[in-house]
């Protein structure tokens, strides 16, 4: 189901009955490769680098001009080696960088991350391997004003539509079948985001006819930053709840986050609601402004 809220882009991941194995290998890299004939080719200012080591499914370590670097792929963010289908989008980043070489290829205007890691599109042979995450589900789009944003944006959409990868029903274990879903994302309310956090805010409704226990639910962004997980708290069938983003007392219908700062980013950002197992139960993303 694709549905607009306040945002441009909105794609709920619903239940089917034809869901892709949990534990799916993910497909040879060519045969993605062949999936994208718009990819940019290989430009022609990369560098070479040779694969150290796959850290996690968004980070790597190379061999680049005699010494040993973090690179950051750019654009996508995989699941944390800790959380559910971390160690199926190591796997993957793996596998399709064995195609090689690797070319290292800068992005936009940041050089390297809070981390000091290197910011980089990366290639192997010529297969552009962000985008292979994110074809094969095995990475969420992380947005960040880079030259290929929308492209992911785009290929992050089609694969939670069709269900691949993270975005099973049941890729972190028993599908639960409900209709609770993100209906609002108030992510820039008036002020500056510091001073009025509380003012920023998701809904949450349950479209069930039953209660729905949302005990260890989580809602978290698209980055690794932002985690929320619920207290014992249970919706009743057609209640909506706010979840904000600032300090102050829960009540009936409105939980507070108490982040320490704005959640949700004005350029740009992707609302997961997820069950106690991670099981994606629903995706809203929203385009901003840098």
């Amino acid at each position: 189901m694709c549905r607009s809220l306040v945002v441009l882009i909105s794609v709920a991941v619903l239940f089917s009955a034809c869901a892709l194995d949990a534990d799916d290998s993910p497909p040879a890299p060519t045969s993605l490769r062949a999936t994208t004939p718009s990819a940019p080719a290989v430009p022609p200012d990369g560098e070479a680098a040779v694969l150290a080591r796959v850290l996690d499914g968004d980070s790597i370590e190379v061999e680049l001009s005699g010494a040993t670097v973090e690179v950051r792929l750019v654009g996508i963010n995989a699941p944390e080696r800790d959380e559910c289908r971390g160690d199926a989008g190591r796997d993957a980043l793996t596998l399709y960088l064995e195609a090689g070489p690797i070319t290292l290829v800068a992005a936009g205007d940041d050089d390297t991350d809070r981390f000091g890691r290197l910011l980089r599109y990366v290639y192997a042979g010529d297969a552009p391997i962000a985008e292979q995450m994110l074809i094969s589900g095995h990475a969420n789009v992380l947005q960040g004003d880079h030259p290929h944003e929308d492209a992911f944006v785009a290929l992050a959409d089609e694969a939670a539509s069709s269900q691949l990868g993270m975005w099973q029903p049941d890729a972190c274990g028993p599908e639960i079948a409900t209709a609770t879903e993100i209906t609002k994302v108030e992510y820039n309310p008036a002020g500056p985001d510091r001073d009025n956090s509380a003012e920023e805010y998701v809904v949450i409704h349950n479209g069930d006819e039953a209660p729905v226990d949302l005990t260890d639910w989580i809602v978290r962004d698209e980055s690794s930053q932002h985690r929320y997980r619920f207290p014992p708290v249970t919706l009743a069938p057609g209640a909506k709840l706010r979840l904000r983003s600032g300090c102050g007392d829960d009540g009936a219908s409105d939980l507070y986050w108490c982040a320490g700062d704005a959640v949700w980013s004005n350029g740009g950002d992707t609302v997961l609601l997820q069950d106690p197992n991670g099981n994606v139960i629903d995706r809203v993303l929203y385009r901003g402004d840098y």
